[in-house]
């Protein structure tokens, strides 16, 4: 470890010494991790704007404030560090180039496209413009710099994010302690909203962030009041994870329980508080399940496969093994506190979860394709893949495939300016109505909107910032379990964006855990070197 770095005995991880820069992006992190989810000032009434502007604002508020310290000079140990710092051109990681190329492609679409305005500000969709992506590579740029890991700023997290999820679940059960439906008239917009975030589909966006963060840390963390907040904080997210009602957030963390279980299973003191986790998270469903059978059963509704998870008998089945396997794993912890499992047991966990995927895959096209009749119950929203599939998420994605085919080779290449989908789709609306709806202005899949506004080269340069930052992250993740921390948050919420949108309530969480993922990777390699 470099001089400024030394090893939290409170917390088993790494902690940096601070400069008055980290200092500053820390509260930019405890500002977004507790204030920014519980932000609004008119109810459900413009809560997007809401998180917006209070992202915009914290962003400005981080830029002057370390804008103060650069002119200043009043940093005196990065002062120290310039005098034999390395030209920052020579630093430049494969994900700054990354980022570089996506804002380069999405200003030369927002240029070129019908309309620059609204391609800057996003007006037609949910305020993805141009300008938003500016703030995010901002926030990268100083997080990336800047960042010195402070455990307090993830346990503040937690216990922001107990308050949100609480919300969520009462507010299943019509409980309403803020008062946000007091206002609302529609029983569809009551059932579709909840908690501070908003849509319900949000909610799993921000359980996908913030789960993963807790459930790791819950692992990693040697100190135990710590590990007993991220006990608690994941035992309500996932409480949370059955009453908001979203596939979206089962799809994103099914992804981080295989990753995480690989990545445990070598060390049983790490496997053992893994197991403890995932059991404590079982048990939370069934205490969900004794809350709403106190409130009569009356709740907005849950999905089949949720209403397994928390009504079915064979859970507590699952439970009692799970917790079997936990006693077992503390007794060979407490018999072999250093015993490291043979090499094949993550090979083999790994290919169990990589041909389920495969598995999966192809009964969604056998049931699609080839035997498009038999009678598939709710298993028919997830294996037979129409134009009704996924809450008619395959009308929207066959027809945004249709218009790419359509377009020119510029567009091909550039898109039709950040967030302008709505614009392009707008000829497919009439069948939208087929559905209930009678407009849309995203595709409900991230890859496919950045495809179809950004073009091929805009969806390139946005998977390779998710590439890069993954790949240092998980090179980092041996020698500082930091970067596999951030990394499942970053993993979680590309696989629900399969199914979801991007917008500024959850998506800049998002991209401070890429963010953090890279600064934790830069900071191994200058310890390395």
């Amino acid at each position: 470890m470099s001089e400024n770095t030394k090893l939290n005995p409170s917390s088993g991880l790494p902690e940096n010494k601070y400069t008055t820069k980290s200092k500053f992006v820390n509260i930019f992190l405890l500002v977004m991790f507790t204030v920014f989810p519980l932000f609004y000032t008119d109810y459900y009434y413009n809560i997007r704007h809401d998180k917006y502007y209070f992202f915009l604002f914290a962003t400005d508020a981080l830029l002057l404030m370390l804008g103060a310290v650069a002119v200043t000079k009043s940093d005196s140990a990065s002062a120290k560090n310039e005098k034999k710092a390395i030209p920052w051109y020579k630093k430049l990681s494969f994900t700054d180039y990354a980022f570089g190329a996506f804002i380069l492609v999405c200003t030369i679409s927002t240029v070129f496209s019908q309309d620059p305005y609204d391609a800057f500000f996003g007006i037609s969709g949910r305020n993805n413009g141009l300008f938003l992506m500016l703030y995010y590579a901002v926030v990268y740029l100083l997080i990336t710099r800047f960042y010195h890991f402070k455990s307090y700023v993830f346990v503040a997290l937690a216990g922001c994010s107990i308050i949100i999820y609480l919300l969520d679940i009462l507010n299943c059960f019509y409980i309403d302690p803020l008062g946000m439906f007091a206002t609302l008239t529609d029983e569809q917009t009551i059932a579709n909203f909840t908690s501070t975030i908003g849509n319900k589909n949000l909610m799993s966006s921000f359980i996908c962030v913030v789960m993963p963060v807790t459930i790791a840390f819950s692992v990693l963390s040697n100190k135990r009041n710590h590990r007993i907040i991220y006990y608690i904080s994941s035992a309500f997210g996932y409480m949370a994870l059955m009453t908001a009602d979203s596939y979206s957030g089962i799809l994103g963390l099914g992804a981080v329980f295989a990753v995480l279980l690989v990545w445990f299973s070598r060390k049983v003191a790490r496997l053992k508080r893994f197991f403890l986790a995932t059991t404590i998270m079982l048990l939370s469903g069934k205490a969900l399940r004794l809350f709403s059978y106190f409130m009569g059963d009356k709740s907005k509704g849950i999905s089949e496969f949720q209403s397994l998870l928390v009504y079915s008998n064979v859970i507590w089945a699952v439970i009692a093994v799970f917790a079997v396997i936990t006693a077992l794993l503390y007794l060979a912890a407490y018999r072999f506190p250093y015993k490291t499992m043979p090499i094949a047991i993550p090979i083999i966990i790994g290919s169990i979860f990589v041909l389920s995927v495969c598995a999966m895959f192809f009964a969604v096209y056998y049931f699609s394709v080839i035997d498009t009749k038999t009678d598939l119950g709710f298993l028919k929203s997830f294996l037979r893949f129409n134009d009704s599939w996924g809450t008619h998420r395959g009308y929207m994605w066959i027809r945004s495939f249709w218009i790419f085919g359509d377009f020119s080779f510029y567009n091909k290449l550039f898109g039709s300016g950040p967030d302008t989908f709505a614009t392009v789709f707008e000829p497919y609306f009439e069948g939208l109505m087929h559905y209930g709806d009678s407009s849309t202005n995203c595709a409900h899949n991230e890859y496919i909107n950045y495809l179809v506004t950004t073009g091929i080269l805009g969806l390139v340069s946005y998977l390779s910032i998710l590439f890069g930052a993954l790949k240092g992250a998980i090179k980092s993740a041996a020698k500082n379990p930091l970067a596999i921390i951030f990394a499942v948050s970053v993993i979680s919420y590309a696989v629900q964006a399969t199914v979801n949108l991007a917008q500024p309530i959850t998506t800049p969480l998002f991209i401070i855990f890429v963010s953090l993922c890279e600064a934790v990777s830069r900071q191994q390699k200058a310890v390395n070197n």
